[in-house]
């Protein structure tokens, strides 16, 4: 991206994203290379998911809770629809995203969190994504 389109490869200002497991993805890529991704934008993110063999959902919560603060920001946004049971039969999307809003809040990390009244549909991202990228591209 950065030889072909001339991105920037200033952290500040790039943006990894991604809905349901590309959410969970993107905030894993960005915890990994924090120097690559300093904003992240998260859809219903899955955050329920742990490795095979983890007896405990939310891994990469408590990633975030094991490692130092970062030089991150995040927009996270849940539907309060989806609150059924997950397929790890954990603690459903709307908990595990309230948890991991209030792990990286405790950490001091910029946030901008929301719940809309939806399930888990890319119907129900679609006008969200822009706002989303308007918060994370603020100075």
């Amino acid at each position: 991206m950065r030889e072909n389109f001339h991105a920037t490869s200033d952290a500040t200002r790039t943006v990894v994203g991604g809905a349901s497991y590309g959410g969970l993805a993107s905030a894993y890529a960005a915890l990994r290379h924090p120097e690559i991704f300093g904003n992240v934008l998260s859809q219903s993110e899955s955050f329920f998911w742990a490795p095979e063999g983890d007896p405990d959902s939310d891994w990469l919560t408590r990633q975030y809770v094991a490692s130092p603060k970062l030089p991150m920001r995040f927009f996270i946004e849940v539907g309060l629809m989806e609150s059924g049971p997950n397929p790890r039969n954990s603690r459903s999307q709307v908990v595990t995203n309230r948890h991991m809003r209030d792990v990286l809040a405790a950490k001091g990390y910029t946030i901008h969190y929301q719940e809309f009244n939806g399930g888990h549909e890319y119907l129900n991202w679609r006008g969200s994504f822009a706002d989303g990228l308007l918060f994370l591209a603020k100075d």
